[in-house]
């Protein structure tokens, strides 16, 4: 049997066949830069409160060993709804740029396109951030910001992608500053956008009545009247709820600002916790949450942004029990809160142990639909439905988790093992590669997770066996372009951003294709 099978199985024998009425919504909210530590449930040096979140805690399943397939934004949005690692991707490294061109290739399957093919309505609403088909004046398509025509419609991204509907914006901190719904930015966008000056953002076209502070306001509103619309509804429903926050830029909204007492970013948290809790309001109102399947995670971890000296004097201590911060290969990059909550499927108060990454998602609702995966897609996706049922498993979900630093190091985890194919954090936190390089630190890290969370202790040496292993089981997921079984499947381009001093010492790692 295929990987799905045994689980459809199981599932017809423990539900029923499921009918398009008996088959559960299903909610994906994913956090922007925000880690594990900061939830209250899973920190309590937090200080803050995350009630809402908290609530889905105690009422669901909570992965305390998950991880965003980046330490930054969009490559982590790539793998959430292709169920593939982003480095197989042309993205190697970095983000999807400003006026780039769509990551998702029209032929590969994404999530809402499975939900969609299964009689779902698809709702996308809040951040995008894998690119688009600008518009070219003249016609044609363009990535040059002077050639772009904003009033014509903008394809390639939500709804070229399986979204029956969307609203929302790119990246918050990124121009057009204005509301886009479905392929169109609204209002009089002829008259009405300016290249102006922004601060703290980048500069670029916008309306004039732009304002930073009522973007999530307005994402929380949408999200609930969204769920109160489909209480009627015979069809179910499939809602993505990329959050802008708590990234950049920092602005609390109406009576969130101001809130905490502490800072913008601890009542911007505050806010982002709000907007959950609206969700499962309206859920609760409308007698659909026993029918509902919610997931809450994050793209990465938390920012440096957050300012963590600041908050640590106001006894708010967001990366206390992991090392680094968002797009490190560390795991303060990439450790994220994962919580599944499906009221009377899923033991409440619940939590798991498993390695799982976000790629999980894909494979998972497929189990939750009872469909086979096509054998070209979600290479990197396994299923979490055994667990979240409580079945007794023989093996660990994942052989391997594979991590990626925002500057395309890699990282691999096996069990309680993991090793980083730098020689810093990979990312942003002290050490970065050029101080690493300068103090001459080993091309390689080794950490036993299990007695050392904190990756203090560099075991690289004492264990070249488990190195040897490792670095084996990483170039074969190079090769076989999938981390799950299945024939082998094609990367686009080959995973180039191991460094050079690791590939002379382990040349299985490089490009076949290029003679050393």
């Amino acid at each position: 049997m295929n990987r799905t099978s045994i689980l459809t199985i199981t599932m017809a024998v423990l539900t029923g066949a499921l009918s398009a009425k008996t088959r559960p919504n299903v909610i994906v909210i994913l956090g922007d830069d925000m880690g594990i530590d900061s939830v209250s449930a899973f920190n309590p040096k937090m200080r803050i409160e995350t009630p809402a979140i908290d609530r889905l805690a105690k009422e669901g399943m909570s992965f305390i060993d998950a991880h965003s397939t980046s330490g930054v934004c969009s490559p982590t949005r790539y793998g959430l709804l292709t169920g593939r690692y982003n480095w197989r991707s042309r993205l190697k490294r970095g983000i999807v740029g400003q006026w780039e061109r769509p990551l998702i290739d029209d032929s590969r399957l994404t999530l809402p396109e499975m939900f969609r093919a299964h009689g779902y309505a698809t709702c996308m609403i809040g951040k995008w951030h894998l690119g688009w088909h600008w518009p070219k004046k003249g016609g044609g398509t363009t990535e040059k910001l002077d050639e772009i025509d904003f009033t014509r419609p903008i394809s390639g991204g939500p709804n070229t992608h399986g979204f029956d509907y969307y609203f929302g914006d790119d990246v918050p901190n990124w121009p057009p500053y204005a509301w886009r719904e479905n392929e169109s930015l609204l209002g009089n966008i002829a008259t009405q956008m300016k290249q102006g000056k922004m601060v703290g953002v980048s500069a670029g076209p916008a309306v004039t009545e732009w304002d930073f502070a009522a973007v999530l306001l307005e994402y929380g509103k949408r999200c609930a009247d969204y769920v109160r619309s489909r209480k009627e509804k015979k069809q179910p429903f499939f809602l993505y709820f990329p959050m802008p926050s708590p990234h950049t830029p920092i602005a609390p909204g109406g009576k969130f600002k101001g809130i905490t007492g502490i800072s913008d970013y601890t009542d911007f948290l505050v806010e982002t916790d709000w907007a959950v809790g609206e969700i499962m309001k309206a859920l609760d109102e409308t007698e659909q949450a026993n029918n509902t399947v919610i997931i809450f995670t994050c793209d990465n971890g938390t920012s440096p942004k957050a300012d963590f000296a600041q908050l640590a004097r106001a006894g708010v201590h967001l990366n206390v029990n992991w090392r680094g911060w968002k797009a490190d290969a560390y795991e303060g990059g990439h450790r994220v809160p994962f919580i599944v909550r499906w009221p009377g499927k899923i033991r409440s108060n619940s939590r798991s142990d498993e390695t799982i990454a976000l790629t999980d998602i894909m494979a998972t609702c497929a189990d939750l639909l009872g469909t086979d995966l096509p054998i070209n897609a979600a290479e990197d996706s396994v299923s979490l439905l055994p667990e979240l049922r409580g079945e007794k498993l023989e093996k660990r979900l994942h052989d391997i988790v594979i991590h990626h630093s925002g500057s395309g190091h890699f990282a691999i985890r096996k069990g309680r093992w993991k090793l980083l194919l730098c020689r810093g954090s990979g990312g942003w936190s002290p050490p970065r590669e050029a101080e690493a390089v300068k103090k001459q630190l080993p091309i390689l890290q080794l950490y036993n997770l299990a007695n050392d969370p904190k990756e203090s202790k560099n075991l690289h040496a004492q264990y070249p066996d488990k190195v040897k292993e490792l670095v084996g089981e990483l170039a074969k997921a190079f090769r076989n372009g999938r981390t799950t079984p299945g024939p082998r499947q094609k990367n686009e381009g080959w995973p180039n951003t191991v460094p050079k001093p690791v590939l002379q010492k382990f040349p299985q790692l490089a490009d076949p294709k290029i003679k050393s």
